[in-house]
C-alpha cells in the first residue's frame, strides 16, 4: 500500500437545498441541511484516509472558525496533517452551495484568498501517489521534484492555462468534460465516436501518458490498456456511469478522484479502478453535501458485487 499526498484546495461548505433553480428578483426562505468539508484536494484526502490509506494533505487554511472546523474533520478522517499550511494571514476558503432538488445540480459561490506563490519544503514521507487539483501550481511542481518516483495524478476541473504546466508532468490526466472542451475548443458528443476519439487523442498529447475524461452522468472516456486481454485493447471507449437518482452532485468529481487514487495506491488494475471510482461517485450523489456524501468502502464494494 502506497502513501498518498493530496495538493490543492480545501473549503468549508454550507449546503442549501432548493426546490428548483435560483431565480433573480426572488426571495427564498431556506434551511441549511449540511455543513462540512469541501474542495477537490480535501474531499479526495478525506476519502482515502477514511478508506485506510496513509494520506497527507498539502493545503492552506486559516486560524479562523472554518480552519478549526477543517482541522477537526481531518482528525476525524485520520488525514496526516504534517503538510497542512495554516496561518493567521490566510482566510479559510468557504462556499455556499445551492442544490436543486429536482435534478441534483448545484450552484457554488466560493469565497477565498488568492494564494501567494511561495515554495514550502516537503518532508520525506515516501509518497507513492500524488494527486493535485491544479489550484497550487508551485506546490504541485515542487512535490513532483521532491517525490520523483511517485505516480502523479491531475484532477483537471475547470480549464485554466496555468494548469497545463502541471498537466504536462503527470502520469494520469483525469480531466472533466469542461477541461477537455476548453483545451480542444470542441464539444464532446458521446454519440459521435470519431469526434470523441479525436478529442481524446488531443488530450493525450498534453503529457503523452494516461488520460481519462469524465462525462458526469454519461460516464467517461478512456483507452483500453494494451495488456488488458480485451478484444478492444488500445481503443478509446466510453464506460457508462452507474445509474443514480441524484440529490446533490456536489463533490462527485472530487470523490471520483479520491477513489481513483485509492485504486492506484492499492495497485489495482486500471479498468477496475475506473469502475470503483464510477460507483463511488454514483453513490455519493444520492446524498447532500460533498465530504458528507463520501461513502464507506464496504458499501461501494457491495454495490459493485451486486452489479
Amino acid at each position: 500500500m502506497k502513501h498518498v499526498l493530496m495538493i490543492g484546495l480545501s473549503t468549508y461548505d454550507i449546503t442549501v437545498p432548493m426546490d428548483g433553480p435560483l431565480v433573480e428578483n426572488q426571495k427564498y426562505r431556506l434551511r441549511i441541511s449540511a455543513k462540512g468539508g469541501g474542495g477537490p484536494a480535501f474531499n479526495a484526502a478525506y476519502l482515502c484516509a477514511r478508506w485506510g490509506i496513509p494520506t497527507y494533505l498539502r493545503t492552506r487554511i486559516g486560524c479562523d472558525e472554518f480552519g478549526r472546523a477543517m482541522r477537526a474533520l481531518m482528525r476525524e478522517a485520520g488525514i496526516l496533517e504534517d503538510e497542512v499550511l495554516q496561518s493567521e494571514e490566510f482566510h479559510t476558503p468557504y462556499s455556499y452551495i445551492f442544490t436543486n432538488r429536482q435534478n441534483g445540480n448545484r450552484t457554488v459561490m466560493n469565497f477565498r484568498d488568492d494564494p501567494e506563490t511561495r515554495h514550502f519544503p516537503f518532508a520525506d514521507h515516501g509518497i507513492g501517489v500524488i494527486l493535485t487539483d491544479g489550484h497550487e501550481k508551485t506546490l504541485s511542481l515542487d512535490a513532483f521534484r521532491q517525490y520523483p518516483d511517485a505516480l502523479r495524478v491531475l484532477d483537471a476541473g475547470n480549464f485554466k492555462k496555468y494548469t497545463l504546466d502541471v498537466a504536462r508532468e503527470v502520469d494520469y490526466l483525469v480531466s472533466s468534460q469542461v477541461f477537455a472542451e476548453g483545451y480542444t475548443n470542441r464539444k464532446i458528443d458521446g454519440n459521435d465516436p470519431r469526434s470523441c476519439r479525436e478529442i481524446f487523442e488531443a488530450m493525450e498529447q498534453i503529457s503523452g501518458k494516461t488520460v481519462v475524461i469524465t462525462l458526469g452522468g454519461e460516464g467517461l472516456l478512456y483507452r483500453v490498456p494494451e495488456d488488458s486481454g480485451s478484444e478492444h485493447a488500445g481503443e478509446v471507449r466510453r464506460m457508462p456511469a452507474f445509474p443514480a437518482e441524484a440529490v446533490d452532485t456536489t463533490g462527485a468529481g472530487d470523490i471520483f478522484h479520491g477513489a481513483f487514487v485509492y485504486g492506484l495506491a492499492q495497485g489495482m488494475e486500471f479498468e477496475r479502478i475506473l469502475r470503483l471510482a464510477q460507483m463511488t461517485a454514483s453513490i455519493s450523489v444520492r446524498y447532500e453535501g460533498s465530504q458528507t456524501s463520501v461513502p464507506e468502502l464496504a458499501a461501494v464494494k457491495s454495490a459493485l458485487e451486486q452489479r
